[in-house]
């Protein structure tokens, strides 16, 4: 889990706890488990729209036609 051993977990609990404080510790940490939860599920997503873009490209044999046009010079 991130390179992080049992001790340097038990040291950011502890941290945490002095920190907080034991009312807003469970807060806190349903806010970083939802919050964790909803960047894995936006990773995927991305993920999967990759795969379908390249599937796509695949299937057709060709890669799609770029963007015409010229940039704004300023």
């Amino acid at each position: 889990m991130f390179g992080i051993g049992l001790s340097e977990l038990v040291l950011v609990v502890i941290v945490a706890l002095i920190a907080l404080g034991p009312e807003k510790l469970p807060a806190v940490a349903r806010a970083l488990g939802k919050a964790y939860s909803e960047f894995r599920k936006a990773g995927e997503e991305v993920k999967k729209s990759f795969m379908e873009a390249a599937r796509a490209e695949q299937k057709d044999g060709k890669p799609e036609a770029p963007v015409s046009g010229q940039a704004d010079k300023e």
